[in-house]
C-alpha cells in the first residue's frame, strides 16, 4: 500500500501536545503530513478554514469535549471521515460516536501503525463514497440551473416559477457567465408562451448602427445592405419570449425606441411607416450596475422602471460553492456524451481543486474548464493534471496538483510583481489589502476592483482580520 503517493493530510485534535507531536511524527514516515489543534474550537477553526483528509478526535477534551465536536464537523456537512480516540473503552461511547458520524473508534494506547491503516481505509473509503455520489450526479439528467443545490439559488428558481405564469418583463442581473440566460430560457419555458419562439439576443455583439433593424426589422433599401425586406427579432419571437442581453449597450436613441415598443406593443420597421403589432414578453439582463447607469443618465430611468417591473438577482459562482460539484458532473456528462469519451467520474482531489478556485467567469469558466478537461483526459476519472486554472489576480495560475494538495500547500504567485511564492489565503489576504490601500479604504470600489461583490469582500475583511485603517497608514508610510 503506497500511502505516500496520496498526500494525506490529517487533522490531530487532543489537548495532550505530546500524542499531537507523537501521532504526527509517526504519520509523517508513511507521507502523511498532519496539523495539530489542543481544543475543540481551535480544530472547528482549522476545519472552517481548510481542507483535511481526515481528522483524529480525542474523546476527552477540556470545556467542549469530543462528541460535541463531532457533532459540529457533521452540521459542517464536510463529509470528512472522523476517528474518534478515547483512553476510555465504553462501549457505550463508541456507540455514540458512531451514531454521531465517526467511521472508527480507536482505545489508546494503540499501536500507530494500526492508526496508520485505518486511517487510510477511512481516507479512501471516504473517497469512493465521494466518487459514487458524483457518478450518480452524472446520470442525471436536466439543465444546469435544475442542478444548483445552494440555497439561495433555489430561492431564485422558486422566484422565477413564480414569475413565468406572469406577463411582466423581468430584469435579471449578475456577472457574466453567471447564467443569466439560463433564467431567461427557464422563465419562457414555464410560461404560456413556452410553444412560441425564445429569441436571443447580446445587444453587445451588433454594431450600434445594426441594432434597430436587427431588433425592428427593416424594408428594402432603408439600410445598406439592405436588399429586401428583413424581418425584425420582435416579429420573429411573437407570441414568445425576446431575451436581451447586455440591455446597458442600447444607446440613448435606441433606448427611447424600445420604450416606445413596449409601451405600445408595436416595432416600425426601418423604412417603414405603419406600426406592426408584436407580442411578446421581454426578459433584459444586465452584468453591470444599471442603478450606477441610471444614476449617471446614461441609462433612461423611464425605461429602467419599465424594464425592472420583476428583479431577479444572480449570484456569482464564488458565492455559491455547493453548485460547482453538481454542475461539474453535469456538464462532465454532456461533454463526455458528445465526445463520445469514456470519461465516468471526477475525482475528489480535482473536486477540490475547483472548489478552491474563485471562477471569476462563473459557470461559463466552468463548463469551459470541463470541457477542455475532458478534450485532452483519456478515460476514466478527471484527475486534478486534467485542469489548467488560471488565477484572476495576477499573472500566475493555480494549477490543479497545486490545489488538490491543500490550501495550505497551494503554492502561487498571485499577486503581479510578486517575489516569490506565496498560499492562497496569504495572496488573497494581500490582494485585498492592496485593493483597500488603492481605494482610500472604500469598500465598494475595492470590491469592484477585484472582480467580488461587497459582502463578499466584508467577510473577507473580518475572516481575514484586516484593518484597513493599518492598511492605510502602512501604504502612506511606504509613499
Amino acid at each position: 500500500m503506497d500511502i505516500m503517493a496520496e498526500n494525506y493530510r490529517v487533522l490531530i485534535i487532543d489537548d495532550e501536545k505530546n500524542v499531537r507531536d507523537s501521532i504526527a511524527k509517526f504519520l509523517s514516515l508513511d507521507g502523511i503530513s498532519c496539523l495539530g489543534a489542543a481544543s475543540g474550537p481551535e480544530g472547528l477553526e482549522c476545519i472552517a478554514s481548510e481542507t483535511f483528509d481526515a481528522i483524529v478526535l480525542d474523546l476527552r477534551l477540556p470545556g467542549m469535549d469530543g462528541f460535541a465536536v463531532l457533532d459540529r464537523i457533521g452540521a459542517l456537512g464536510t463529509g470528512t471521515p472522523v476517528l474518534m480516540m478515547s483512553a476510555h473503552g465504553e462501549i457505550s461511547d463508541a456507540v455514540e460516536a458512531m451514531r454521531l458520524g465517526a467511521v472508527d473508534y480507536l482505545v489508546k494506547p494503540f499501536d500507530p501503525a494500526e492508526l496508520a491503516i485505518r486511517l487510510t481505509r477511512a481516507i479512501r473509503n471516504a473517497r469512493e463514497i465521494e466518487t459514487a455520489r458524483l457518478s450518480l450526479r452524472i446520470t442525471d439528467r436536466g439543465d444546469a440551473l435544475a442542478q444548483c443545490e445552494e440555497p439561495s439559488m433555489r430561492d431564485l428558481l422558486e422566484l422565477t416559477r413564480r414569475v413565468a405564469s406572469t406577463p411582466s418583463t423581468v430584469l435579471v442581473t449578475g456577472e457574466r457567465g453567471v447564467g443569466k440566460e439560463s433564467f431567461a430560457r427557464e422563465i419562457h419555458r414555464l410560461s404560456s408562451r413556452a410553444a412560441a419562439p425564445f429569441v436571443s439576443v447580446s445587444l453587445h455583439s451588433i454594431p450600434p448602427a445594426l441594432v434597430e433593424s436587427e431588433l425592428f426589422g427593416c424594408e428594402k433599401g432603408s439600410v445598406p445592405g439592405a436588399n429586401a425586406r428583413k424581418i425584425g427579432l420582435f416579429e420573429l419571437a411573437s407570441g414568445g419570449t425576446v431575451f436581451l442581453g447586455e440591455i446597458e449597450e442600447l444607446s440613448a436613441q435606441m433606448q427611447v425606441k424600445l420604450l416606445r415598443v413596449l409601451h405600445d406593443r408595436a416595432v416600425l420597421r426601418v423604412g417603414g411607416s405603419l406600426p406592426i403589432p408584436v407580442d411578446v414578453r421581454v426578459v433584459a439582463a444586465s452584468s453591470r450596475n444599471i442603478e450606477d447607469a441610471v444614476r449617471s443618465g446614461s441609462f433612461r430611468e423611464d425605461l429602467y422602471f419599465r424594464l425592472n417591473v420583476i428583479r431577479l438577482r444572480v449570484p456569482s459562482l464564488r458565492d455559491r460553492p455547493r453548485d460547482i460539484a453538481p454542475l461539474t458532473a453535469f456538464f462532465l456528462a454532456r461533454f463526455a456524451r458528445e465526445s463520445k469519451k469514456d470519461v465516468s467520474s471526477i475525482s475528489t482531489e480535482a473536486l477540490r481543486c475547483l472548489e478552491k478556485y474563485p471562477f471569476p467567469g462563473n459557470v461559463l469558466e466552468l463548463e469551459n474548464c470541463v470541457e477542455r478537461a475532458v478534450a485532452l483526459c483519456g478515460s476514466g476519472a478527471l484527475r486534478p493534471e486534467d485542469f489548467d486554472l488560471r488565477c484572476p489576480l495576477g499573472e500566475g495560475s493555480i494549477t490543479a496538483n497545486e490545489a488538490s494538495a491543500g490550501s495550505s500547500s497551494v503554492m502561487v504567485s498571485l499577486i503581479p510583481g510578486g517575489t516569490g511564492p506565496v498560499s492562497v489565503k496569504d495572496a488573497e489576504k494581500r490582494a485585498i489589502a492592496l485593493a483597500l490601500a488603492r481605494n482610500n479604504g472604500h469598500r465598494e470600489r475595492s470590491a469592484r476592483e477585484l472582480g467580488i461583490s461587497r459582502r463578499t469582500l466584508l467577510t473577507k475583511i473580518k475572516e481575514y482580520g484586516i484593518q484597513p485603517r493599518r492598511v492605510l497608514d502602512a501604504a502612506n508610510a511606504e509613499a
